[in-house]
């Protein structure tokens, strides 16, 4: 049995009248005759009852036109869906955020990449590059907001802005008279700040900065969450610092101060693997470099 054999019974089924289907099918009467005969003879079953002057469905025709229709339909629905998938528009998608692009860059991100792919599952995560990494190494997500530099080279990179911190500190504190807040005038203050061990050259970096501005900073506290940091901040443990989009969380009692002075940055990137086949992720990536992403300064 053939599919097409399966239209050419419906057409007949239709009009039960095997010229005017003939027509309609751009075949010649008898060579429609011969492909109905093949397909009664492949099912071993009578389709249709007929004479020189009438042609109607059999008991059992009656039963497989619902099968046949059904069998079409079905074969239709799955070319379909094989071309989205194919074409990256339908299957499932798992995003890495950072904790900051997780507030500043998602929602707009996934809010145009859901309108011009709706049938793609979105599945969102957080975590810090080194997580971003490994997942991506153990297909745990398919793409990731990371921080430059990487050393993997499976992956796939695509720099996207680079991003300043800025001080978060109680709103009763002295600094927080002042619009921009110098380094220099951190050095008596205690500060909560990365724990070393999740970020170990933007710990080193931000050691040097402070020390190029006279002093060796006074870490009291490490606390990976910027949310953590900020509500220690709060509690009057410490100054901290995070990236200029996180000043759009709000939290109770913090205000934000740009720093004046040399102090690390960090540079967003996308990632994703280099032996990467999935359309879809290949669409998002796609996607993704096309967004005018907006860099951010003091």
């Amino acid at each position: 049995m053939e599919l097409r054999q399966l239209k050419y019974f419906i057409t007949v089924a239709e009009s039960l009248h095997f010229g005017r289907a003939a027509e309609s099918l751009h075949l010649s009467q008898p060579a429609l005759s011969k492909q109905i005969q093949a397909l009664e003879e492949s099912l071993e079953v009578q389709l249709f009852e007929r004479t020189k002057h009438w042609v109607r469905l059999t008991i059992a025709g009656q039963k497989f036109l619902e099968t046949a229709r059904r069998i079409l339909r079905e074969v239709e629905e799955g070319i379909q869906v094989t071309r989205q998938v194919a074409g990256g528009a339908m299957g499932r998608l798992r995003i890495g955020f950072t904790e900051a692009t997780l507030f500043s860059l998602a929602p707009d991100m996934v809010r145009t990449y859901r309108e011009q792919y709706p049938q793609v599952e979105l599945i969102l995560t957080s975590g810090g590059t080194e997580t971003h990494v490994e997942a991506l190494r153990t297909h745990q997500i398919d793409v990731g907001f990371v921080y430059l530099p990487i050393r993997e080279p499976s992956l796939s990179i695509h720099p996207l802005l680079e991003e300043v911190y800025i001080a978060a500190l109680p709103a009763s504190h002295r600094l927080a008279r002042q619009k921009e807040i110098m380094l220099q005038s951190l050095a008596t203050e205690p500060l909560v700040f990365y724990p070393r061990s999740l970020a170990p050259v933007m710990y080193a970096d931000f050691i040097k900065c402070c020390e190029q501005a006279g002093f060796v900073p006074n870490v009291v506290q490490e606390a990976e969450l910027a949310q953590t940091r900020l509500g220690l901040a709060a509690a009057g443990v410490g100054i901290t610092f995070v990236l200029s989009d996180m000043q759009n969380l709000s939290a109770k009692g913090i205000v934000y101060r740009s720093l004046i002075g040399a102090f690390p940055t960090l540079k967003l990137a996308l990632a994703w693997r280099q032996n990467e086949t999935s359309p879809v992720v290949h669409e998002c990536i796609k996607l993704l470099k096309t967004i005018k992403y907006c860099s951010v300064s003091n």
